[in-house]
Parts: structure tokens; sequence; C-alpha cells
């Protein structure tokens, strides 16, 4: 029998050695194919459980936003008191007036529905009432959007009326004519001028107004102003200069003549400028005398063209004798002359709007020489001295007669005034001096160009 080996270690015995084998070299696919990759995958991590928190807060917040928003939706809309055609009601705040109307049904007639000139063409179709809050109206188209808010007296009437549809056209507004009479101004009667200076305060202007054409009626009207008219005003008033100013103005009419040159002499050996009225017609032979005068600083003025009394004229020769004459003055001295004294000192509405906006300013008189008459040296100056005051316009004549009287009282009559402390002006000079008259559009000299002359009085 074998004896069996013994399993404790150093007394067993071994067999002989396995064989050594030999392995061959792997290729050098094989090795690519072993080698371990450069992106080994990263083991998956296991989700990472979000908290809940922010989602709570989220949800509590819109909560709360929806809660402030209800709440300031219904503080908004909560019930007031109003009162309606003087009782009390309850109305949720922010309700429009047009809603209220709607559930009120006020008591009151509906307005009708009418053509462009005011025509009835179906009555009851117009507004269904009117209405005033607080005491003040609310258009019918705008109670849709007037709210209420509590605290309002609101009350009703009867429905106003709807124009029918229609055309519109604009056409132009024409100015017109306004004469005022400053108040405190001497009247001297209809057929002579009022106040001592009559003047443009306002050149007049072009507006724009609607013409609206009835599509149902056919009809035709006036409809509202787009641009009013600029009315042309003319002001009448006494000169008062500013602080009681010692100033006069001396002025000679009917010229020019063969006294004209003397009366210059004698006004420039006592420094003294005055205003000359000139005769249209008479500087077709004494152009030279009209230029002389005004290069001697006096002023040149207008006395028509013939002298007739201008509020008997036509409109037509009104205009023929201011333009005429206007012309003839420009020839002469080189610029517009404006400043008219008329006629006999006669003038009213109807020769300012005949004078198409020839004339700026027209001019009367305080102290009346009546040299014209020749009634001698001595009553010619005691006419022209008598009550002597700040503002005086002393009327004398170089033309129309014999004025050898008057070149004889003039010096008196200066030297009269000069020793009361007096100082001799032209007349636009003297109208300057009272800060009350608004000389800005005679100081224009004609009529703008973008101003328009009226054709009718307002």
């Amino acid at each position: 029998m074998a004896q069996q080996g013994n399993r404790s270690g150093a007394h067993f015995k071994q067999g002989p050695a396995p064989k050594k084998r030999h392995r061959r070299k792997p290729t050098a696919q094989q090795q690519q194919q072993r080698r371990p990759s450069a992106q080994a995958p990263i083991p998956a991590r296991p989700p990472r459980r979000r908290s809940k928190a922010p989602v709570v807060l989220v949800i509590v917040f819109v909560l709360l936003a929806a809660l402030g928003i209800g709440g300031f939706f219904a503080w908004q809309h909560r019930p007031v008191t109003i009162v309606v055609d003087g009782e009390r009601r309850t109305v949720f705040r922010q309700t429009s007036l047009a809603d209220f109307a709607k559930g009120e049904s006020p008591s009151v007639n509906p307005g009708n529905y009418v053509s462009v000139t005011g025509n009835v063409l179906r009555e009851g179709k117009g507004n269904p009432y009117s209405v005033s809050v607080n005491g003040k109206e609310v258009g019918f188209d705008d109670t849709a959007n007037f709210t209420l808010n509590g605290g309002e007296a609101i009350e009703f009437a009867d429905g106003g009326d709807v124009m029918e549809e229609h055309t519109t056209e604009t056409t132009e507004l024409q100015p017109k004519l306004e004469f005022k009479v400053k108040q405190g101004t001497a009247e001297k009667g209809l057929d002579v001028q009022h106040g001592v200076v009559q003047y443009v305060a306002q050149w007049g202007k072009v507006g724009k107004h609607e013409i609206y054409h009835g599509k149902e009626s056919g009809e035709t009207s006036d409809g509202k102003v787009v641009e009013p008219a600029q009315n042309c005003i003319v002001i009448a008033q006494d000169v008062h200069p500013d602080n009681d100013e010692k100033i006069v103005a001396l002025t000679f009419d009917d010229g020019p003549t063969n006294y004209t040159e003397p009366c210059l002499k004698i006004l420039a050996e006592n420094d003294v400028r005055a205003t000359f009225n000139i005769i249209g017609e008479q500087t077709s032979y004494g152009a030279s005398v009209v230029t002389e005068t005004a290069e001697a600083g006096h002023v040149v003025a207008s006395h028509s063209w013939d002298h007739p009394q201008l509020t008997k004229c036509t409109a037509k020769e009104i205009f023929e004798e201011l333009s005429d004459t206007a012309a003839a003055l420009k020839k002469c001295v080189g610029k517009d002359c404006t400043y008219l004294r008329p006629p006999y000192g006669s003038i009213d509405e109807d020769v300012w709007l005949a004078s198409k906006g020839t004339i700026t300013a027209s001019f009367y008189w305080t102290h009346d020489s009546d040299d014209w008459a020749t009634p001698g040296v001595q009553s010619i100056v005691s006419n022209s001295t008598l009550a002597m005051k700040p503002g005086s316009v002393i009327l004398m004549h170089d033309g129309g007669g014999d004025r050898s009287q008057t070149m004889e009282a003039l010096p008196q009559i200066i030297s009269a005034w000069k020793s009361e402390g007096y100082r001799f002006v032209t007349v636009d000079e003297l109208i300057a001096s009272d800060s009350s008259i608004d000389l800005s559009a005679v100081k224009m000299g004609t009529m703008p160009a973008d101003c328009v002359w009226p054709t009718e009085m307002a």
C-alpha cells in the first residue's frame, strides 16, 4: 500500500517542478485593444434631493400678491355715496357716469336729431340727457370716461340736440373794425373828431371758420371758429402827457403856399418844430417846399387832396382823397406819411372804414386860432394862448388865403408859451408823451403785409 504523504509541511515530498511556459509577445493591435481608454466613464452619482422651500415661498408670494391686488381692487371699487338731483345714492367707486345714468334712467326729455341749421329732423333722437357734476356740465360724449369717486353732486337735465352728419369746409373769417372812445374823452359832436387823437391800436388779421353742409338735409350753415379773426381797433382819446409835462404842438393847415417858407423861417429863428398838414393837389407846384419842410425836422401830414368834408363823401371818394395824398407826400418826403388832419376836423367811423389803412392816426386841436377868418393879430394871439395846459394843440394856417396876420402873430404866440415854461413838439411827439396811448401799430408805418383792412364795422 502506498504510504500517504505527510501534509503537514517539512516531511512532504514534492514532485518534479512544472515546465515553464513561454508566452508570445502581443502584437501592436492587441496592445492597443488592451490599453485602457484615455477618458474612462465617470461613475454616475446618485441624484441630489432638492429643497421644497423656494417653491413654497413662490406660492406664498403669489397668494399674498393676489390677495393684495384683490384687496386693492375691492377698495378701489368700494361703495360710495353721491347725491343725485338732491337725493343720496350709493354707487360703486370707479363706476362711469354713463353706466350710472343707464341704471338711473333719469326722468328727463331726450334731445332731437337736427339739421346743420337747427331744424328738427327726428324728435327724441338726440342725447337722452344732459348732466352736470358739482355744478359743471359734463359733455355727453365724455360721460363714459367720467368716473365717480364719491361725494359728487349730480344733476340731470333734458338731453341736447345731435346734429346730422355733415361735411366741413374751412373758409376765411374776415376781421371787422372796432371803434372805441376811451372813457373821459371829450365828445365834439357827430360831424367832428372824437378826442384829440384817433389811432390804430391793432391791425386786422384774417381768421378761419367752418361751414357745414348737411348730408341728409342738404342745408348749409356756419360752424365753429377754428381761428378767430383779429379785429382792427381804432381808439379815440385825449392826450395827457405823463407827469403833466409842459409841451404844446403847433400845427399848420392848407399848405404849401407862399406863406409856408416865411413860416419855416420864423420857426427856425425860435428853434421850434411844428406839424404841417399838406393839401395833396398843392404838391404839384410846391413839392420842393414840402421837401424843405421835412428836412427842417418838421412833421408832414395829410390834409386830404382838395379839402372836402370827408364825412359827406362816398367811400370811394374818401379812399381816393387819402391814397392820392399819401402817394404825393411820399414822393416829396421819401417815406410814408400816415397822420391825418381831417378837413374841418370832421372824421367818423365810416371815414376810417373807407380809408383802407392809408392812415394810422388822426388828430384834432385844443386851441383854434381862428386865423383863417383874419380877426386881427391880437385876436389870433389871444385865441392861441388862452387856458394853457399840457398836451395842447394849436390850429393855425399857412395857406387858404391871406396869412399875413398869422405870420405876425406867430412869434408872439411862441414867446407866450415859452414864457410859461412850455416846450414845442411835433404832433407825433405829443401823442407819444402819453404812455396810455399804445402806438405799437402806428409805429409800423403802414399796414403790415400779413394784415387786412376790414370792410364792415364790428
